[in-house]
């Protein structure tokens, strides 16, 4: 895996960091969370490079959420 995300200087997103921003982040909302509550928390670069996300659910669980927030009727 690459040590950093996009050429540009000025969008250049350090990969060891935002996995450890995710890290913290996550154990914060995990803590927070009711009993039987999952989440989610995603991040993602503007350009499209980089996205990265936590959840503390099953990846077949999280899936599942997604397609139905996806499909939700706006």
């Amino acid at each position: 895996m690459p040590d950093k995300v996009g050429d540009d200087p000025r969008y250049e997103i350090k990969i060891p960091e935002i996995e450890a921003i995710l890290k913290d982040l996550g154990g914060m909302l995990g803590k927070l969370m009711p009993e039987g509550y999952g989440f989610a928390l995603q991040i993602f670069a503007f350009r499209g490079e980089a996205f990265f996300y936590i959840s503390n659910a099953d990846r077949e669980d999280m899936i599942k959420a997604l397609r139905e927030f996806i499909n939700r009727e706006q």
